[in-house]
């Protein structure tokens, strides 16, 4: 049974978990009722924008209390948090594929990928189906991981009023 919460409060949590992340150029945060998102997204009424991180001039992630957006030029894609399994990063668990016989020029770019935690995530839902993201900024991997666990906490065990 889920506890029912202010979609507000809800919002606060989640946002307690990433305020390190603030004043990061690319990640604008919704903490008040006149910042909101201006794009056509359709929220359901219990849901509410927390943080809107844009990865390049075309593909943006939209947090809410209840989901995750993925919105690219055309197209959106929705998440529930409670659909979550994980976020992998996928230049650790393909590395030794990638090390195995190449040269030395690929094994540093590979080397300096994780290093700074760039490149290729997914984020993999619980039927075993994945979205995969290019990520080129470390904080924004960061932020993301951070949000998809609060996310998946939030989801399973609140309820927005």
């Amino acid at each position: 049974m889920k506890i029912k919460k202010r979609k507000e409060d809800i919002r606060n949590q989640i946002l307690k978990k990433v305020e390190y992340y603030r004043n990061n150029k690319g990640i604008q945060f919704f903490d008040d009722a006149n910042n909101q998102y201006k794009e056509s997204i359709k929220l359901d009424d219990n849901e509410i924008e927390v943080l809107l991180i844009k990865l390049n001039r075309l593909k943006k992630v939209l947090l809410t209390t209840k989901c995750l957006y993925i919105v690219d030029k055309n197209s959106t894609t929705k998440i529930s948090g409670k659909d979550i399994d994980r976020f992998d990063y996928m230049e650790f668990i393909n590395g030794e594929k990638i090390i195995e016989g190449k040269s030395k020029i690929k094994i540093m770019l590979l080397r300096f990928k994780m290093n700074f935690r760039i490149g290729n995530y997914r984020i993999v839902k619980n039927n075993g189906s994945f979205i995969e993201l290019v990520i080129k900024r470390t904080r924004f991997a960061d932020c993301l991981n951070d949000c998809i666990k609060k996310l998946k906490f939030v989801g399973n065990k609140y309820e927005g009023i």
